[in-house]
């Protein structure tokens, strides 16, 4: 190889090295010294193995071999053969066949893509980082939904979710032509409970309330919490008025002592009215001042 060849070969920035056909070293760059003692710290590596270690296995010697008798392309990619090397860096290597004074050689180019490797792990990192930023985003994004829509004593909907799906229901009903029922429930005497027992206790009973009505309900009727000791139940799609009645009788024997702090328990006692799209009214606030009123004639019946 002349003077200029080796100049170009030694000014390129990937590792350029060949080899005989005893995979002896016959030239090799400035680039490929990192693989090796500089001359003047020790003697040059004269063979593949001595500069390489990690060829020395069956699957390289296989391949190297059948690149010299066939003449086929290698490519070693760092991905699948990082462990060639016994240091941080990584490189592609290209091997090819040529020949030199009708003498077989093999011509091996070593591209490092250290710094590819570790772009793609700082941008794998970075995809973790956003979904876990994304996971946290969406948490948060349900409790601010939450904290909107639900009411956070006793987890059924709250009077702004009320409203959004009571109107939904109710065009979908003079759309269809179908009944929309709205239930009103009051829970008695609840003054006197948080009287007694306590604000704490009144918290409880509340929560069990709203347990004893989301049971009795169906999938797609929705229980609010209108205010204070006051729900509603939307019940969608009923066919007659009179199927309010299942809602209530599941109501009723679901009703049951509430056992509260110090095991006290405190008797639970609703009132339940009831009013009709179309028969009551042609919106949401006049169904739910016909349920009220219904509420106190049954109040006052018991």
């Amino acid at each position: 190889m002349d003077k200029v060849a080796r100049d170009v070969l030694n000014g390129l920035d990937i590792g350029i090295l060949i080899v005989d056909e005893n995979m002896r070293i016959r030239f090799r760059n400035r680039f490929m010294r990192r693989f090796g003692k500089e001359e003047d710290d020790g003697p040059a590596p004269c063979s593949l193995l001595e500069l390489i270690p990690g060829f020395d296995s069956p699957f390289f010697q296989v391949a190297l071999m059948d690149a010299l008798d066939e003449g086929r392309c290698l490519f070693f990619s760092a991905a699948m053969h990082g462990d060639l090397f016994p240091c941080r860096a990584k490189y592609n290597i290209r091997v090819t066949r040529f020949t030199e004074e009708g003498e077989k050689r093999l011509l091996f180019e070593f591209t490092e893509v250290t710094d590819s490797f570790e772009r793609v792990r700082q941008l794998r990192e970075s995809i973790n980082q956003l979904r876990l930023l994304n996971q946290e985003l969406k948490k948060k994004e349900k409790a601010i939904q939450n904290l909107a829509y639900y009411d956070q004593l006793t987890g059924v909907a709250n009077r702004a979710l009320f409203y959004e799906l009571a109107e939904k229901f109710l065009r979908a009903a003079e759309r269809n032509r179908e009944i929309l029922g709205l239930m009103f429930i009051d829970v008695d005497n609840f003054k006197q409970i948080n009287d007694t027992y306590g604000h704490e206790t009144g918290d409880r009973v509340l929560v069990q309330v709203a347990g004893i009505l989301t049971k009795a309900t169906r999938r797609n009727d929705v229980v609010a919490r209108y205010g204070g000791d006051e729900f509603l139940i939307l019940l969608p799609q009923i066919s007659a008025p009179d199927n309010y009645k299942i809602v209530v009788g599941k109501i009723l024997q679901a009703k049951r002592d509430a056992v509260v702090s110090n095991g006290v328990s405190v008797k639970i006692s609703l009132s339940v009215g009831v009013s009709f799209y179309p028969r009551d009214g042609d919106s949401v606030d006049k169904l739910i001042v016909k349920a009220d009123r219904a509420m106190y004639i049954a109040k006052k019946q018991e």
